[in-house]
C-alpha cells in the first residue's frame, strides 16, 4: 500500500486488554534472574521468553495489572513490547 506508515499499525493487545511487556532486570538481581521470573510470574506475568544473558523478560500482561510488575524485587523496568512491522520487500515503502 502506498502510504502505508508500516511504523504505526494498530496494536491488537491493547484493544483486548492484554499487553505484550519487556521487562528489564537489574544487573544486582541477574544472579537470581529464576527467582524475578517466579516472582513476575505470581504478580500476573505470562512468561513468553527468559534472555538471562541481557536481562530482559518478554511476556503478556493483563493491562490492569501491568504497573504491579514494577513492584517485584529485582525488576528494573516494565516497557509495553512495540511490535515493529516492515513493509514487504517489493513494497515502493522502503
Amino acid at each position: 500500500m502506498v502510504g502505508q506508515d508500516w511504523s504505526r499499525l494498530p496494536d491488537q493487545s491493547r484493544r483486548s486488554g492484554v499487553e505484550h511487556v519487556l521487562v528489564s532486570v537489574a544487573d544486582e538481581a541477574l544472579a537470581e534472574m529464576s527467582a524475578v521470573v517466579d516472582a513476575l510470574r505470581r504478580a500476573g506475568l505470562a512468561v513468553t521468553e527468559v534472555l538471562p544473558s541481557v536481562g530482559v523478560v518478554t511476556g503478556t500482561v493483563d493491562s490492569d495489572t501491568m504497573p504491579s510488575l514494577s513492584a517485584v524485587p529485582g525488576v528494573l523496568a516494565v516497557e509495553p513490547d512495540r511490535g515493529i512491522q516492515l513493509p514487504p520487500p517489493d513494497s515502493p515503502v522502503q
